[in-house]
């Protein structure tokens, strides 16, 4: 999960200087039907699951992340027009940490105290993080954080179904299902691919393949095991790789307050890991002489 928030939190960046030649539908279209076709050859390749099972599993997984994951960066990429990337960034990580709050309800999983305490300083940290001037939202702040709670029903649809199905069957089937509930909302995406220049495929290139290939398989693999509310927790740290490379690479500037949010989001997602790591190791019997 570390690793597939690192990932998307380059998009953020790559996906609002992409939305000058694409549109939002026409951009969240593409990047997962590409990716739908790579995941859909990579599962044939390796063969699909053969308990009926784990089929249900598989397809059940794949069409309610897909169904969530398609609002949830559509959505995100309408509010990219209107807002920056790191205050895009802290809306979706705020927004995931509600996946222990549906968790409760819809699967059961009640948070654990230590959890609430990681979620709590999180959340402070995203709201230093995406705090500016007048304490307003915009248009592009409603958007985001619309799409910030559809990503937090695909986190515990994951939850609920990953663990018996196949990952790259689901990964590929959530992509396939997100380009269609989308390609109605692209605008003539024939023309705008025609016009763009070699960096606009090359940003095209990262987010199918980095952004909607690899981190989303990364993301259900690790849902068999964690159950919602870390991940929700492992999301914040979207916005702290978010705001390296809106500073190295996006032209954007940060002020103290950011860099101690971000510093809060690491404290946080270390100290209930480091928890979660003693209490597994205390699960593992000792050999005895």
């Amino acid at each position: 999960m570390v690793v597939a928030t690192l990932l998307w939190g380059a998009t953020f960046v790559v996906v609002r200087d992409s939305l000058v030649g694409l549109s939002p539908g026409t951009l969240v279209a593409v990047r997962f039907g590409a990716a739908a076709i790579v995941l859909g050859a990579f599962a044939l390749a390796r063969g699909l699951p053969r308990s009926r099972g784990a089929r249900r599993a598989t397809v059940r997984a794949g069409i309610a992340g897909g169904l969530a994951a398609a609002g949830g960066y559509l959505f995100q990429a309408i509010g990219l027009t209107d807002t920056s990337a790191g205050s895009s960034a802290f809306l979706t990580s705020t927004g995931t940490l509600f996946a222990a709050w549906f968790a409760w309800p819809l699967l059961g999983q009640r948070p654990g105290g230590r959890l609430l305490v990681g979620i709590a300083i999180a959340l402070i940290g995203s709201a230093l993080l995406g705090l500016r001037g007048g304490y307003r939202m915009s248009a592009g702040d409603l958007w985001t954080l619309l799409g910030a709670l559809c990503f937090a029903l695909q986190v515990v649809a994951l939850a609920r179904w990953a663990r018996d199905g196949d990952p790259v069957s689901i990964a590929g089937i959530q992509a396939a299902v997100a380009s269609l509930c989308t390609l109605p909302t692209a605008v003539d995406p024939a023309a705008q691919l025609a016009a763009l220049n070699g960096t606009g495929w090359a940003r095209l290139a990262y987010l199918i393949a980095a952004g909607s290939v690899v981190a989303p398989l990364l993301q259900v693999s690790a849902q068999r095991t964690l159950p919602p509310g870390r991940i929700g927790l492992l999301f914040t740290l979207e916005p702290v790789f978010a705001l390296g490379f809106a500073l190295a690479f996006g032209g954007e500037r940060f002020v103290a307050r950011w860099w101690a949010g971000a510093a809060l989001i690491l404290v946080s997602v270390v100290w209930v890991e480091w928890g979660e790591a003693r209490r597994g190791a205390a699960r593992i019997p000792t050999a005895t002489a």
